[in-house]
């Protein structure tokens, strides 16, 4: 018998075989590091799985309390299983649904959709306008026991046909498409833009009048937006240009998002494909300039960050006391934001300034920014495969950092930040049908950035 057989024989006599079996397990379930191979946990459960630990301090007595303790345990373990990066898409659908709440609670309701978060694991995360508590909820499809139209009363047993049915008619959906087709060029051009009265601050880099609508026009010029916009009629199409207009024109573009989208851009040996929209982008900002006297030296600076093989982005920024100032106005613009929506009682215009306060979300914003800072450095390195959950773990750390607690722990922290991951992958020219994300035999998820395509 070995010696590691023969301490557990030891153990087993000394505080007997059950308890034996239920130090064993909380061991396993460190308070300090979770699952071997797992995510780490966090902060709150980190708190949760702590006092199971601790009863083996006290006497015998103690042990059978545990059982409710290992309950929570459980959910942790499932919430550490679950992937972090999701595929968002808005639809505007009213149902009626039977909904099973987390703590076993039941109800029936009427709901408007706003957005849908879906998780390769077949998971989908509605958030919804609740007309029972007159806000927006989550609802996750795992516990929504039925559903049917709110109208017909027609029973709807595939949720997400139904839902991706009705995204395609659904001009919010269409230009949040269209935008992230170009969530690379936008903020580069914006900030480019405004380089033609000097330098400006967070505060006021941000376009308006002609120059808007130059960019404007150009963006809803791209062929993937123009094949988006024929299947529309005239009037939704109208819809979409507004939206689209109205969501350039918040934009506020940090040193951080400028920095990030001309890393992923920039001319390098292994971004030959990006050629045409460099190009592309520099040709708009000159013809978009034309007649500034600052246009030239504004042309030549950004031909020198998407062009110059000797100009890099660095890993971090420069200025990390900036970084926070810019950061904190973002947050303060969100909670504008979020204030606007919720003052509002009519149901088109909830929605329009919820979706806007969505666009803008730090979180989701902070996700893009740091996860193509990172896809970028690894190109750079020459590290072409990623362990998938371990990268975006990485991103997830990064994030949390800048949020409090309360902020991280709240239902959509997650859901934004997945949402952004993915929003960065599809930037950087990942897709999931080439394969640039994948399952090996062991069932372990890589990120494969050799897949990375131009458009």
């Amino acid at each position: 018998m070995g010696l590691r057989a023969s301490a557990r024989q030891l153990l087993k006599r000394v505080i007997g075989e059950s308890s034996y079996e239920n130090l064993r397990h909380a061991l396993r379930v460190r308070p300090y590091g979770g699952l071997k191979g797992a995510r780490t946990l966090s902060r709150s459960s980190t708190r949760a799985a702590t006092p199971l630990f601790e009863r083996f301090k006290g006497s015998k007595a103690d042990l059978p309390l545990a059982s409710g303790v290992q309950r929570t345990t459980v959910e942790i373990e499932a919430t550490n299983k679950s992937p972090i990066c999701c595929n968002k898409f808005l639809v505007s659908d009213t149902l009626q649904i039977n909904y099973v709440s987390k703590t076993g609670e039941s109800s029936s309701r009427m709901i408007r959709t706003e957005e849908v978060y879906e998780y390769d694991d077949g998971v989908l995360v509605l958030r919804a306008w609740c007309f029972l508590r007159k806000d927006y909820r989550t609802f996750v499809s795992s516990r929504i026991q039925s559903c049917w139209d709110a109208f017909s009363h027609e029973r709807v047993d595939d949720v997400l046909a139904r839902l991706k049915k009705s995204s395609l008619s659904d001009p919010g959906n269409v230009a949040h498409e269209v935008l992230s087709h170009c969530s690379l060029e936008i903020p580069i051009a914006i900030n480019s833009l405004m380089k033609s009265s000097g330098d400006k601050s967070y505060d006021k880099r941000f376009v308006q009048g002609a120059k808007k609508r130059a960019l404007v026009r150009w963006v809803l010029g791209k062929p993937r937006a123009l094949s988006l916009l024929q299947t529309l009629p005239m009037e939704q199409r109208e819809d979409v240009e507004e939206i689209v207009e109205r969501a350039i024109a918040d934009t506020k573009v940090t040193t951080s998002t400028y920095r990030s989208c001309v890393g992923a851009l920039q001319k390098t040996r292994y971004t030959s494909h990006l050629e045409f929209r460099r190009e592309e982008l520099i040709l708009f900002i000159a013809e978009a300039m034309v007649g500034d006297r600052a246009k030239d030296s504004v042309v030549n600076a950004l031909k020198q960050d998407l062009l110059d093989p000797s100009f890099r982005i660095k890993p971090g920024l420069d200025d990390l006391a900036e970084f926070h100032k810019e950061f904190k106005k973002l947050k303060k613009d969100s909670d504008k934001a979020k204030k606007k929506y919720k003052c509002k009682d009519k149901p088109k215009t909830v929605s329009s300034n919820y979706r806007r306060y969505e666009r803008g979300q730090p979180v989701r914003v902070l996700a893009i920014d740091e996860a193509l800072r990172q896809l970028k450095v690894c190109v750079e390195s020459e590290r072409f495969l990623l362990g998938k959950v371990e990268f975006e773990q990485r991103v997830m750390d990064v994030v949390s950092a800048e949020f409090t607690t309360d902020e991280v722990e709240s239902k959509m922290f997650s859901k934004r930040l997945g949402e952004g991951l993915s929003t960065a992958y599809c930037a950087f020219g990942l897709r999931k049908y080439n394969s640039s994300w994948f399952k090996d035999s062991y069932g372990k998820e890589w990120l494969d950035l050799k897949t990375r395509s131009g458009s």
